[in-house]
């Protein structure tokens, strides 16, 4: 039998969003899903429109649940207790909002990481611009850094800007039992600190050209910068300066030089 796949549908304040994300995950091809419609505290809370979305996806899928949050956790925290409701051994998420770019994507990313065995996978992304302009993310040449230069790729990462996002790269169950569920000390941003923390302990993540996701841009980590992202990632930087063990001398320079200019003691 092919693995439990759980496929997270994650809400906050866009439930009115959640027609095509529903609709592009009950038309997955592969059926041995756990669906979990979780919302985080959404001040337009409607839980009848939840179970009608929900009665709609158990016409395919019979592990179909709800989670709503009575107060806003965040998205760390949101996404922790998600892990723990799941039951799959691969979570595959596709926030409100977000579709998956084909019938097939599930699927395609299932297959592959249990071929072979990995334990993240980096796929792209389509991100869909409020004016209809569509960007293929991320650039072609992550594939061979995170294959040939992960060193490389954690400075630059550190240095300029994420790479891994957490619409299009997917864990199994074993990277959370094995190096622990995401930082609280973030209230926001999961998968830029998550990830850096595995390059560092050595763990290899995989890369597939495979479109995963159509993402509309908007959210908390596109366009303008949230307040709580800027300071989730000063915390991180000064995180790094205090154990930089492991990072070129370029990358601990542009932490000590981003502490001074914002004054910090570390």
């Amino acid at each position: 039998m092919k693995p439990l796949v759980s496929v997270w549908i994650l809400i906050y304040n866009n439930a009115s969003e959640l027609k095509e994300t529903v609709a592009s995950v009950k038309q997955q091809d592969y059926e041995n899903m756990e669906v979990i419609l979780s919302d985080d505290g959404s001040k337009d809370y409607d839980a009848a429109l939840l179970e009608a979305y929900a009665s709609e996806l158990k016409e395919r899928f019979t592990a179909v649940r709800i989670n709503h949050n009575e107060e806003n956790l965040g998205t760390v925290r949101h996404i922790n207790k998600v892990i723990g409701l799941s039951a799959g051994k691969y979570f595959i998420s596709c926030c409100a909002g977000d579709r998956f770019h084909t019938a097939h994507t599930v699927s395609a990313v299932a297959e592959r990481m249990e071929k072979r065995q990995e334990k993240v996978l980096a796929c792209r992304r389509v991100d869909v611009c409020p004016d209809g302009k569509r960007k293929l993310r991320p650039p072609l040449w992550l594939g061979a850094a995170l294959r040939w230069s992960p060193k490389w790729l954690i400075g630059y990462m550190i240095r300029k800007r994420n790479l891994l996002s957490g619409c299009c790269t997917f864990c199994s169950r074993a990277v959370f039992e094995e190096y622990g569920l995401h930082d609280t000390a973030y209230r926001l941003v999961e998968d830029y600190t998550y990830f850096i923390k595995l390059l560092r302990s050595g763990v290899r993540i995989g890369y597939s050209r495979l479109v995963a996701v159509e993402h509309g841009i908007g959210g908390v980590s596109t366009g303008k910068v949230h307040p709580q992202v800027l300071k989730d990632i000063e915390t991180f930087r000064e995180e790094l300066l205090r154990a930089p063990e492991g990072l070129d001398a370029k990358t601990v320079a542009f932490l000590r030089q981003d502490a001074q200019a914002r004054g910090s003691k570390v």
